[in-house]
């Protein structure tokens, strides 16, 4: 597609709880931006929360303030925040020390527009659009050895590392990892490149536990079968437990608390825009910390992409689906049901139905 003949692309955009792909106007770059063509981007749990309960999630935005409060839960969202892409075009005032065709990747944010978030602020191109705006500040060339679909997965693995960053977990404590999604298999990652010696993954499936020994996992849980809080004050012999909440799930918090062991840490890192009833009673009494992990730092990012350089995370057992622009909207209807994926990647410079890999 030729950008001068070409002043609308394809984009995915969310809007009143349905994703569908329609023709969006091309974006121009302004002073300090450029134009970037998506390779590559996962679709992450945040875009399926947005899409499942946009209304509660508008809501909270024009609370934060980064919304404005006259626009309605109507407004389009164009998804899109864990992406591999290349440099088109640059926007003025830029320094142009990268070549136009380079692959790039970033962290999502645009400081130029006062800290917009990429693919989640209305008005914001995503990555799930053929073509995208980034900062030329914060580009990082990504190696020319890593494809497309696991530079995308540097985004989830860098949430997963700031989590384990905000528990500060030494080798001696004992990590409870709740939830083996992407989020929760980055944590055990990050957790066995730091040398935590036991790390318990806990998942109510049986071979989401077998893919979290292989990528560091010591231990593993169904709590469907035995109390899996429990269990981690055992392993940890009197050493300190900290609990990883990777599910997303409010309900799952109170009963953290109240079965954590003294002096626990409690990291959530699940997305959650509900009100939650939590009995402090017992934090209390047991002087539990409660944190919570949302972003990540620029060093956290760089870092996740060096670990992908090196080859030390298993990236393509992460990665269990891939999809064209046209199938996004029955991929998403697929993965807001229980279904057996980790990680699903558009690449949105094709047509294509799902595909399930591995």
């Amino acid at each position: 597609m030729s950008i001068m003949n070409a002043p609308t692309m394809k984009a995915i955009v969310m809007q009143d709880g349905e994703v569908t792909l329609q023709q969006v106007d091309l974006p121009k770059p302004q002073a300090g931006q450029v134009l970037v063509r998506s390779l590559a981007c996962g679709i992450c749990g945040s875009d399926i929360h947005i899409t499942r309960h946009y209304s509660e999630v508008f809501s909270f935005y024009r609370k934060l303030g980064v919304m404005p409060e006259g626009v309605d839960d109507h407004v389009p969202v164009m998804l899109g925040h864990e992406f591999c892409a290349e440099v088109v075009e640059f926007g003025p005032q830029t320094q142009q020390t990268l070549a136009v065709g380079t692959r790039v990747t970033s962290v999502p944010i645009l400081m130029s527009q006062n800290g917009a978030g990429v693919g989640v602020t209305p008005g914001v191109n995503g990555a799930y659009s053929e073509y995208f705006i980034l900062d030329e500040a914060l580009l990082m060339p990504v190696p020319e050895h890593l494809p497309p679909e696991a530079v995308a997965l540097t985004e989830p693995l860098a949430v997963g590392l700031h989590a384990v960053n905000r528990g500060d977990v030494g080798v001696e404590d004992t990590a409870l990892v709740v939830g083996c999604g992407p989020i929760g298999l980055a944590a055990i990652s990050a957790l066995h490149l730091r040398g935590v010696r036991n790390i318990i993954a806990v998942d109510l499936q049986g071979e989401k536990l077998n893919l979290a020994r292989e990528f560091g996992a010591t231990h593993t849980v169904n709590p469907g079968e035995q109390d899996e809080v429990a269990y981690a004050a055992e392993v940890a012999a009197g050493h300190r437990v900290v609990i990883f909440e990777c599910v997303g799930i409010h309900k799952l918090i109170e009963g953290f608390v109240k079965r954590a062991p003294a002096k626990a840490t409690i990291v959530v890192t699940g997305i959650h825009t509900a009100e939650a009833n939590i009995n402090y009673a017992y934090a209390t009494v047991k002087e539990l910390d409660m944190r919570f992990s949302y972003y990540y730092q620029p060093d956290e990012f760089a870092a996740c992409l060096a670990e992908l350089a090196q080859g030390t995370i298993p990236w393509r057992k992460l990665l269990t689906g891939k999809v064209g622009m046209d199938g996004v909207s029955g991929a998403f209807k697929q993965l807001m049901q229980p279904n057996p994926h980790i990680k699903v990647v558009i690449e949105p410079w094709r047509n294509g139905e799902l595909e399930t890999l591995n």
